[in-house]
């Protein structure tokens, strides 16, 4: 859809992820390399490589945090961004770990304390496991209705192997996730999940928390993870805000391909027209 609108499209793979180096934490510093900020200096790069004085930048999960992030840090660079399941949060003034907002706040996001914790890399290892591990993920279950990852718990281990593959990717496609992630293993991936307090320190330095350029945010209805109330009151932050809405889980990109589209299609021609109009 972007390639027939006349886009140049670049996906790149964050750190941690596909092709790009996913380095060992072996100090606490080291937890800069999956930082907000070392993504959007990364983004800012690659850009200025790919001869771009600015960019339109779309992510949906981690994704869509990093291209909030990176309007923060680099605020030239975006001239409009979009993001897919993901709210806005501006910069926190005060650091609030994991563990207290799972106990007061947001139980769903238990799972992200187990992801945090290194236990899933000790026990996800091979390919297998691996893509176990994924099919969990997106939603596969056992011959009982048993699921293999929760909000509350994350991975339950023992389910895995009897889980059913999941609805929402084809096995070759999940034989590809499988075979990447077993490039580097899941330590990178799930650094990402141990950044909060690095990310907490590095954004004291971020002195403007709104973001002035236009920006659509696609939330889905029944996102467990992301439910659509998070985002409420970006509208403070953000005054030049579009919000649509899918009927779909956190894997509204796949559950809804055609209704996404249209959405950021419909947005992106008329945030063109708007600005070749001015």
């Amino acid at each position: 859809m972007l390639l027939e609108l006349g886009y140049r499209v670049v996906c790149p793979d964050i750190m941690g992820f596909g092709r790009t180096e996913a380095p060992q934490i072996n100090q606490a510093s080291d937890l800069a390399y999956y930082s907000f900020k070392r993504a959007a200096d990364d983004i800012k790069e690659l850009a200025s490589q790919l001869g771009c004085e600015t960019i339109v930048l779309g992510g949906h999960d981690w994704g869509g945090a990093i291209v909030y992030r990176t309007a923060l840090w680099h605020p030239k660079l975006v001239s409009h961004l979009f993001a897919v399941c993901t709210p806005y949060r501006p910069p926190a003034k005060t650091y609030v770990p994991i563990g207290s907002m799972v106990e007061t706040r947001m139980p769903n996001w238990g799972y992200q304390i187990h992801l945090a914790s290194g236990e899933v890399e000790e026990h996800i290892k091979s390919k297998d496991e691996i893509k176990q591990f994924l099919n969990s993920v997106y939603g596969g279950r056992g011959p009982n209705g048993e699921a293999g990852f929760t909000l509350t718990k994350g991975p339950l281990y023992e389910n895995l192997p009897k889980l059913n593959r999941t609805l929402l990717m084809a096995e070759d496609l999940l034989e590809f996730y499988a075979a990447e992630y077993k490039r580097n293993g899941m330590h990178g991936t799930l650094c990402w999940y141990k950044t909060r307090e690095q990310n907490f320190r590095d954004e004291l330095q971020i002195e403007k928390h709104t973001i002035d350029i236009p920006v659509l945010v696609i939330e889905a209805t029944n996102d467990a993870a992301l439910p659509p109330s998070l985002s409420d009151g970006m509208e403070r932050f953000i005054p030049n805000l579009t919000r649509k809405e899918v009927e779909a889980t956190h894997w509204a990109l796949w559950q809804k391909p055609g209704e996404a589209n249209e959405m950021i299609r419909e947005w992106l021609e008329r945030v063109e027209k708007t600005k070749s109009s001015l």
